[in-house]
């Protein structure tokens, strides 16, 4: 029997995890979609600490949602009660699919528990993460046994269910990191020329101040992972893709080295100290605050501020492609006042930041800029398309125009207004926030019937050499803590070289 010939007449969806992400992304869009769609949102689960603000949102909904609530084990595992109570709820509402947007130190936790019940699965990036993974060389590799783990998992389901495990890293599916493969693809091809180097960069600007490092629950640092694990997966994951585009697999990398540095709490502290804290703001000496020395004994094992890495990819022992990674909290920010909104992360004064540049040899360099200049998210305009707005991207070609022959212009720019059309950009919403609905709707059409898996453009077999990169990033620094060596080797899955 075919895996799939069993009809799906409505996808029945749980929502595990319902904090900002989940509320601002997923629980709207699916409500939308509905409209479009056979999806119900049936239910959702969050930890019972939860409880007092979601009964409040859920009351706000359009749509009649049950909320169960969770109580966390200490080793981020599911009691034996809390899996009998979601056997019981997929069972009784025939749950079919699960969107997993949770604290990722319990992404594995759910999606092991999905898996074992056969559902569709739509989980946030990373793929996992491990309380104290910045200092320890254990959690860090363990890491990659994680994915594994799930791979393995996953790939025996295949045999008597054809379902997927989508992650969202929603560049894959952005208009203009696609047009960015288009071209590097059409250079491979035409000259055999792979991409030769690769900078990246990316800045959440996010101020967040030293008390509020310890008190922070949402993206944390104080369990022991920070920047890589909040939005860095991001960068790591469309890094590969880059390299990925030129198709050139007979001169692919086999293996790959990292080196890396990262400013934690206690570097932050010493570059921006109380006082200087107190000569920004008159009234932060009154507020309730930790000394310095309190600080810097509680931000020990702290997770990562800021995370500059250097990636070296190998072809039999032989750098070919040299990366650089560079990922910050600690950038230009808009925020300007003392006490922060709830929501520390997403809505205090973030600006985002990324800039790349790949080079393909004598043949082609491209540079993305994208560059906002406001915090306030929530509303665009035409204008927000330009250096400064929402939506600013623009991508810069530079090509050989010699080599390419008569006609071909050395250099080209694009930005998302000449790359999509009226109906694909929302200028009513930021733009990569209407691209996590697409990531919702493969997700929802795949589950239907409406595409094959071969389409799926972010399933989880796919994701081996960015977990990698992840895992050598935090053993790079868990090492040089060890007093070992800093260079952290990883290998790269001949199998997956394809991929």
């Amino acid at each position: 029997m075919n895996p799939r010939s069993k009809s799906v007449s409505r996808v029945n969806i749980l929502q595990i995890g319902v904090g900002f992400h989940a509320r601002r992304i997923y629980v709207p869009a699916i409500l939308r979609l509905a409209e479009r769609f056979p999806v119900l949102l049936c239910a959702a689960v969050d930890t019972m600490a939860q409880k007092p603000v979601l009964d409040a949102y859920i009351k706000t909904l359009s749509t009649n949602l049950e909320m169960v609530y969770l109580s966390p084990t200490d080793d981020h595992s599911l009691s034996a009660e809390a899996k009998a109570s979601l056997d019981s709820l997929v069972k009784r509402l025939d749950i079919n699919a699960v969107i997993i947007s949770t604290d990722p130190t319990t992404h594995f936790m759910y999606a092991q528990w999905a898996l074992e019940q056969g559902l569709h699965i739509l989980m946030d990036k990373p793929i996992s993460t491990r309380a104290f993974v910045s200092s320890s060389i254990k959690e860090a590799e363990g890491l990659v046994e994680d994915y594994d783990d799930l791979l393995k998992t996953y790939s025996q389901l295949q045999l008597r269910k054809e379902t997927i495990f989508s992650i969202n890293v929603q560049r894959r599916y952005e208009i203009g990191f696609r047009k960015v493969f288009e071209l590097i693809r059409e250079v491979g091809e035409r000259f055999n020329a792979p991409v030769t180097s690769i900078q990246s960069m990316h800045s959440d600007g996010v101020w967040i101040f030293p008390d509020e490092i310890v008190d922070q629950t949402s993206h944390p640092y104080r369990t022991g992972y920070g920047k890589c694990s909040h939005s860095g997966y991001h960068i790591f994951d469309i890094i590969w893709q880059f390299y990925l585009a030129s198709g050139l697999k007979d001169k692919r990398a086999d293996a790959g080295e990292v080196m890396t540095s990262f400013l934690g709490a206690r570097g932050l502290l010493k570059q921006f100290n109380i006082a200087d804290y107190e000569s920004y703001f008159p009234g932060y000496s009154n507020l309730p605050h930790r000394s310095e020395a309190e600080l810097a004994e509680l931000f020990e094992n702290y997770g990562e501020i800021d995370a500059f890495s250097l990636i070296r990819l190998l072809k039999d022992n032989e750098t070919i492609c040299n990366i650089s990674s560079n990922l910050i909290h600690n950038g230009f920010s808009r925020r300007s006042w003392e006490v922060s909104n709830p929501d520390l992360y997403k809505g205090n004064g973030r600006v985002k930041h990324q800039s790349y540049t790949i080079q393909q040899g004598p043949f082609q360099n491209i540079q993305i800029h994208q560059y906002q200049s406001e915090a306030n998210h929530d509303t665009n305009a035409k204008k927000d398309y330009l250096l400064g707005g929402n939506n600013h991207f623009e991508i810069y070609v530079f090509r050989n125009a010699g080599m390419f022959g008569a006609g071909e212009p050395s250099f080209m720019q694009y930005n998302l207004r000449d790359l999509g059309s009226g109906r694909e950009l929302d200028d009513s919403r930021l733009y990569n926030e209407t691209v996590k609905d697409t990531v919702i709707i493969e997700f929802i059409q795949y589950i239907l019937g409406g595409i094959p898996k071969s389409a799926l453009r972010s399933n989880i077999d796919s994701h081996s050499v960015g977990v990698s990169i992840l895992s050598a990033v935090y053993r790079s620094q868990s090492q040089q803590i060890a007093g070992l060596t800093p260079l952290a080797p990883f290998l790269i899955n001949e199998a997956y070289r394809g991929k």
